[in-house]
């Protein structure tokens, strides 16, 4: 009997020791689950606290310095209106946050960023590590956990200088004109891109009807649709830094759309595109490190009565247009006819039996082929860009006038590009590195090749902009390649000279977006 009792007191004994152990293992899962839980919330709370200040202080970037300041401002403004642990404010500082010119870095604090802003569209925002106290599983031992959050936003910046302008023929974006046969002209074609001629000098403050000015639209650099637009992102004081460098953010992908400013006529947006000319100080913004000179910043005006009016020391090298020495070319003038049009516009369609009678005269051009010449079409449906004219298939076709006439020297017009050009490129004035088409940069001022191409934003003015001056909506039918022929000026009767070059294909795209 003893031993039975015995036996049953150590049974009893034996089934505490395991429902205590038991208990524990329960109370270590229990806590297991109620703390990784709380660990879970917190770490979804950190992570969008980080995504909102991330996407809010990307919105600032504009490759300025006052861009950084205001980025990492408003990434710490957002991020305190962000709770975590369910009640405490999360509080970032400018140590959480860096910089950097895509979603991999390198990571740059502000203030490295601040003296080197250019390219610097990305941000990076971490909460750093946050400490919670255990509810359970302090009875395994675990008194605390910890969990952060991570968050990169920004932007790929594209090279599209922030201007707009109407495409003259809107809704076409490649069509051909085919020339007479012989004797009127040789029967080739002339590419037509949205109705813009390649080796055309055009004044952009002629090109826009709509707006209640002929001012080229200034696009907001920083907002696209469908998203909001912040009209002091299209004032001249956030564009400038944009037009010294030549790039922006302007097309979201799947929009086709962008915010105009109907008005680009501040000095301050001059003296920054006429940093392609090596020109700085005064009102300019730009930097000869982030905004360099072109590697010739020879002008090309036109000649005669104003605005064509040349100084001595920049007379007008248009020897390739004067066979035989004549007054030729004498006016540059974009004057719009009924139609809204430039009055020496191709019809959008061939082949016609005859040239337009809406040809102007050859004096009407001013300066052609600065950059490149005209294009033939490749003969595919939608037309494309095919062979480039010679100045002899030029010369032998009504191109510029009602009548064919010799419109270049065939004898002064360079034969070939400079050979420190890429293999291909047709010969100019411009790609050259000597003669009387060609002028150096300062020597302290290395130049960059092409900066006096502006990636010009095609906007369809068949409809106006909906909403306000400084935040309308317009559709944007593709983005043009444009060469700067002389400086901008936005004084008086403002002009801004450009040679039509050609489509940027595929047009690009870019948008504020969460990376990481």
């Amino acid at each position: 009997m003893k031993t039975a009792y015995r036996r049953h007191d150590r049974e009893q004994g034996a089934i505490a020791i395991v429902l205590g152990l038991t208990l524990v293992i329960l109370f270590a899962m229990g806590g297991l689950v109620l703390d990784l839980g709380h660990l879970y919330i917190a770490k979804a709370e950190l992570q969008n606290g980080a995504d909102s200040a991330a996407l809010g202080g990307a919105v600032e970037l504009n490759e300025s310095a006052a861009g950084i300041d205001n980025a990492q401002s408003q990434a710490i403004a957002l991020a305190l209106k962000n709770r975590y642990d369910f009640s405490t404010s999360l509080v970032i500082t400018a140590a959480n946050i860096s910089f950097g010119p895509g979603p991999d870095g390198p990571w740059l604090p502000a203030a490295s960023a601040r003296t080197n802003p250019q390219g610097q569209t990305f941000i990076r925002v971490d909460t750093g590590s946050k400490t919670f106290a255990t509810y359970l599983m302090g009875i395994a031992g675990i008194a605390s956990t910890s969990t952060s959050g991570v968050a990169v936003a920004g932007r790929f910046v594209n090279d599209v200088t922030p201007i707009g302008v109407c495409a003259v023929d809107p809704a076409n974006k490649t069509a051909q004109y085919t020339y007479p046969a012989a004797p009127a002209g040789s029967g080739l074609t002339e590419l037509l891109e949205f109705g813009f001629r390649r080796g055309v000098t055009y004044n952009l403050f002629g090109l826009n009807p709509l707006g209640g000015s002929s001012d080229p639209y200034l696009i907001n650099p920083v907002d696209a649709p469908p998203g909001a637009c912040d009209a002091s992102h299209s004032s001249a004081n956030s564009t400038a830094p944009f037009m010294c460098t030549g790039s922006s953010a302007v097309v979201s992908s799947g929009s086709g759309k962008v915010y105009t400013n109907t008005g680009l006529s501040a000095t301050k947006l001059a003296t920054a595109l006429n940093s392609r000319f090596d020109v700085y100080g005064g009102a300019s913004v730009c930097d000869p490190v982030t905004a360099p000179p072109d590697v010739n910043i020879k002008e090309y005006p036109c000649k005669g009565s104003s605005p064509c009016v040349a100084s001595a020391a920049n007379s007008p090298p248009t020897n390739w247009m004067e066979p035989g020495a004549s007054n030729l070319p004498s006016v540059q003038s974009v004057a719009l006819n009924a139609a809204k049009k430039p009055n020496y516009q191709l019809p959008s369609a061939g082949p016609v039996p005859a040239p337009s009678a809406t040809f102007a005269q050859f004096a009407g051009y001013g300066v052609l082929w600065s950059y490149g010449p005209a294009y033939q079409a490749n003969g595919a449906t939608p037309a494309k860009a095919g062979t480039p004219y010679t100045v002899q298939n030029a010369n032998a076709n009504p191109m510029y006038s009602t009548a064919k006439a010799n419109y270049f020297d065939t004898g002064t017009y360079p034969a070939s590009a400079d050979a420190s050009f890429p293999v291909g490129t047709p010969p100019s004035p411009y790609n050259q590195s000597s003669g009387p088409t060609f002028q150096a940069p300062s020597a302290s001022h290395p130049g960059q090749r092409n900066r006096r191409i502006l990636n010009v934003v095609l906007v369809d003015c068949r409809t106006a902009p909906v909403g306000p001056a400084s935040c309308g909506a317009m559709d944007a039918v593709g983005i043009g390649k444009f060469f700067m022929t002389t400086k901008a000026d936005f004084s008086g009767g403002a002009r801004l000279d450009v040679e039509f070059a050609g489509l940027i294909e595929p047009v690009p795209n870019s948008e504020i977006k969460l990376y990481k």
